[in-house]
């Protein structure tokens, strides 16, 4: 497995990684088609390459010799973007991998890169949002040190509460 840099040609495959990782994970929390509208809006790949317009924006790839098999976003900011105190925050909107090979490490390695950024960058904390409802997923961050520090409803998907996650560097 290779972990690199993602670029706007990967605009296709991160988009096919999106698009089947949300319905497995989220169908049965939301519904398929509340999933759908979602993927449709975010994971179309013309939305994704645009992303990389941003200058804030960063994103990582593992790819295998399957291809594409799983990104990561982040971005640099401040905390009271999403609520704080002003600290240094990066932001972690989004780690998804193929559910084929989840629990093979690869998520782990793509927050690794990110941490490493946010550390290069010279961050207090590392913050993400995860579904309440995302049970395997606040598992993953609490395993790798991330720890639950807000709670709020989230507006693009009612009747959902979101978990706000931080993880000090």
């Amino acid at each position: 497995m290779d972990i690199r840099p993602a670029t706007p040609d990967d605009a296709t495959a991160v988009a096919a990684v999106g698009r089947e990782t949300w319905h497995d994970t989220y169908d049965g929390i939301m519904g398929r088609e509340a999933v759908e509208t979602r993927v449709a809006e975010w994971y179309d790949p013309e939305t994704v390459r645009g992303y990389f317009e941003d200058e804030a924006f960063r994103a990582y790839v593992a790819e295998t010799a399957d291809g594409v098999v799983g990104y990561a976003y982040s971005r640099s900011g401040q905390a009271d973007e999403a609520g704080g105190s002003g600290t240094d925050v990066w932001h972690l909107p989004a780690v998804y991998v193929r559910p084929d090979v989840q629990g093979a490490g690869i998520g782990a390695s793509l927050v690794e890169r990110v941490e490493g950024d946010a550390r290069d960058a010279a961050a207090a904390v590392v913050r993400l949002v995860v579904l309440a409802a995302n049970e395997q997923a606040r598992g993953f961050y609490e395993g790798l040190g991330y720890e639950r520090v807000d709670e709020r409803d989230e507006s693009t998907v009612p009747g959902t509460t979101e978990l706000v996650y931080e993880k000090r560097l």
